[in-house]
């Protein structure tokens, strides 16, 4: 009875050290701690156009901003975004979906994408390589989870859209950011897109000193999403242990307006 039990007890200690479920509730608490901000729901469920059911972790929201989070653990994984011709760690430009308020008789909400000029600042990427050994080898794409973020951030905005009770006091802009937030490593990899060689597609990347690692990097590329024709999305990736630095560093940089260049209704 008693190895019964002991082997009962490892089974579960076996699956609760492989389950993401306890980083997904590190975070929560996270975000629940941090000054300002509030959890406005977690587990978010949402079913893309092919019928799949899927979960939002956890969605988290501060003044103007709305932040949809997925949480991503992993064991040995170490996310490498590329800088071809040196690393700007200095971006504020974000690509992300903002609801509005339209002044008319309505005063309803309207959903459209656009860039905005977002602290903290960072570097940009549009290519990741995430590896999970020293050789490199075993290669997953950072994209499939990115794409499947930005769906669920889609979702969510819908039903916040159709949820807003509508008032005939002003509602400033929501602004609504996805990120992933990871306990693996973030590096920028540096270097001239030239030198690569064309023989063996390799980059030049001779030593560490090519390598930057940061707290946090925006990720951004054309997704394909349930919105159509938005063109891209930022993402950004956040490490965990930096979470609360970028909780509290999410602000306006300067005028809280979007670019009108590139905005885009979201029907």
């Amino acid at each position: 009875m008693a190895d019964e039990e002991s082997g009962l007890q490892q089974q579960a200690i076996g699956a609760l050290l492989a389950s993401g479920f306890p980083f997904q509730t590190a975070v929560s608490q996270i975000v629940r701690q941090a000054t300002d901000w509030d959890v406005s729901a977690e587990e978010f469920p949402w079913r893309d156009e092919s019928g799949t059911d899927h979960f939002l972790d956890l969605v988290g929201a501060k003044y103007f901003f709305v932040v949809t989070i997925e949480c991503k653990k992993t064991q040995k994984e170490v996310l490498t975004f590329l800088q071809p011709g040196g690393v700007n760690g200095d971006v504020i430009r974000k690509r992300c979906l903002y609801l509005t308020q339209i002044q008319d008789s309505t005063r309803r909400m309207e959903l459209f994408c656009s860039d905005w000029r977002l602290s903290p600042k960072s570097a940009e990427s549009a290519f990741c390589v995430v590896s999970t050994s020293a050789s490199g080898k075993d290669q997953r794409l950072l994209e499939r989870d990115a794409q499947l973020l930005v769906r669920a951030t889609d979702a969510y905005a819908k039903r916040y859209k159709v949820d807003f009770k509508v008032t005939h006091n002003p509602e400033h802009d929501r602004v609504i950011v996805p990120i992933i937030v990871t306990n693996a490593r973030l590096l920028v990899a540096e270097y001239d897109a030239g030198a690569v060689s064309l023989e063996t597609g390799q980059l030049p990347i001779s030593s560490a000193s090519n390598l930057v690692e940061v707290p946090w990097v925006r990720f951004r590329k054309a997704l394909t999403t349930s919105a159509r024709d938005v063109g891209d999305r930022t993402v950004f990736i956040v490490r965990a242990t930096e979470l609360v630095a970028w909780l509290k560093g999410l602000e306006f940089a300067g005028k809280p307006v979007p670019e009108s260049e590139g905005r885009v209704h979201i029907r």
